[in-house]
């Protein structure tokens, strides 16, 4: 019997990775339609902030509020991938744009985005292996 090679990561670990990262993709599900969007994020005691302009991600954020965010990465063979599944908040009171905007945070796209949206987790999990050759088949 072959031992698993597919390691769970603990949800430290998992929020080390997540902490480490600053690009991942935002899930969200409206009316049956799921779209992902990729996204740049700030972790802040174990919550994902990330900015975003008006439009169809925020208005989709404001209407679903339930979310998954996931980043992955390939680093000297071994493979991981982090899935955080959570609330998502559109921030408007003074008092946390003032914290998060504290956070420093830069935008990939030169774009103006002006709304902050906080992912509030209620799961985490992670994976991690090695990238290797398809074993064999066992008899």
């Amino acid at each position: 019997m072959v031992e698993n090679p597919i390691k769970i990561l603990s949800e430290d670990r998992c929020w080390e990775l997540l902490a480490a990262h600053e690009f991942g993709r935002l899930a969200l599900a409206v009316g049956g339609e799921v779209d992902i969007y990729p996204v740049n994020f700030v972790v802040h005691e174990k919550k994902i902030y990330f900015r975003t302009a008006s439009g169809q991600k925020l208005s989709e954020v404001v209407i679903s509020r339930k979310a998954a965010f996931e980043i992955d990465e390939v680093i000297d063979g071994t493979a991981r991938s982090v899935v955080v599944h959570g609330n998502a908040h559109w921030l408007t009171s003074e008092t946390d744009l003032d914290a998060v905007e504290a956070l420093g945070l830069r935008t990939y796209s030169p774009t103006y985005k002006t709304n902050w949206v906080e992912v509030e987790p209620v799961s985490v999990s992670g994976r991690e292996f090695e990238i290797g050759a398809e074993p064999a088949d066992e008899l």
